[in-house]
């Protein structure tokens, strides 16, 4: 009995001297495909792996593509499953420091992403809490923005209208590899967010939008509708939640919309194909293969 006392006892003060140590809870050293956590991109694609333009697998990933309408919308999803939590990674067209643009395919190719989406259009606001790749490169927050925090684990944590001091390299034991600021959260506990609004989001008005969802351990989709044209309406931000809940996420999150709104598989943009307007963007989050072939 006592002995069972001291060893419940020595467990829990190595996991605290390990969160305390900011050492978190990921244990990278029995990871077989862990990634640096820098801005290197993933392993080449294999093209024998990509099966008719909807889908890629390896031992480390499989993405499918799919595609429907709703309420006079058309919509594209992918569902994602990686080996490591690594192959979830964001990158910038010139560093998160500058303000530097690029066309979205070129910036997935650039680090071998199979599937990439438009990201939070980090410099635009000049505020918020941006951190990438494990590095803070700005943080300031004045309460009106709900931020997306992903973890070493890649597991999903909001928070709403997140207040200075509210976000921090270190959530819960864990480090945050990724934080994202654009928002509003959609989907939290599996439950579309009632309400739901956000300043310069059009959030009442049918619109082109994205956003990146975590349906379980190291389980993701990817969700976008097409914009007001071309056959559809767009969606308003409450009824894209809501139709994002359908598909049984566990959490998500909007990113920048409009013609910002791009999901690329394989270097190539798959929504909204025929809009010549689609603008450059600043960053993306994407997906990688970690095999090494």
């Amino acid at each position: 009995m006592h002995f069972k006392r001291s060893l419940s006892f020595v467990f829990a003060l190595i996991l605290l001297l390990s969160c305390a140590s900011g050492e978190g809870f990921y244990d990278v050293m029995n990871d077989p495909y862990a990634l640096p956590i820098d801005f290197s991109g993933g392993t080449p694609l294999d093209p024998v792996r990509i099966i008719g333009g909807t889908e890629y697998e390896d031992p480390t990933i499989r993405v499918t593509l799919e595609k429907g309408r709703h309420m006079e919308c058309d919509w594209w999803a992918a569902r994602i499953k990686i080996a490591s939590p690594t192959q979830l990674r964001t990158v910038s067209a010139g560093g998160f420091n500058t303000n530097m643009t690029m066309l979205g395919t070129a910036l997935a190719k650039r680090v071998n992403a199979v599937l990439a989406i438009d990201g939070d259009y980090y410099f635009y606001t000049g505020k918020g809490f941006i951190l990438r790749q494990g590095t803070v490169y700005r943080n300031l927050l004045d309460g009106t923005t709900d931020v997306l925090l992903i973890d070493e684990m890649g597991d999903f944590q909001v928070i709403q209208n997140a207040l200075p001091d509210s976000c921090s390299n270190y959530m819960n034991g864990r480090r945050i590899i990724n934080a994202m600021y654009f928002g509003p959260a959609l989907v939290l506990d599996g439950m579309p967010v009632r309400n739901v609004s956000g300043s310069n989001m059009a959030y009442d008005l049918g619109r082109q939008r994205m956003c990146i969802a975590q349906v379980g351990p190291l389980e993701y989709m990817c969700i976008c509708c097409a914009g007001p044209a071309r056959g559809s309406e767009g969606m308003t931000l409450q009824v894209f939640a809501d139709f994002v809940a359908s598909f049984g996420v566990k959490t998500a999150y909007n990113l920048d919309g409009g013609d910002s709104t791009m999901l690329i598989f394989n270097g190539e943009k798959i929504n909204d194909v025929n809009n010549a307007s689609s603008r450059k963007i600043s960053d993306i989050l994407y997906f990688c293969s970690a095999w090494n072939q």
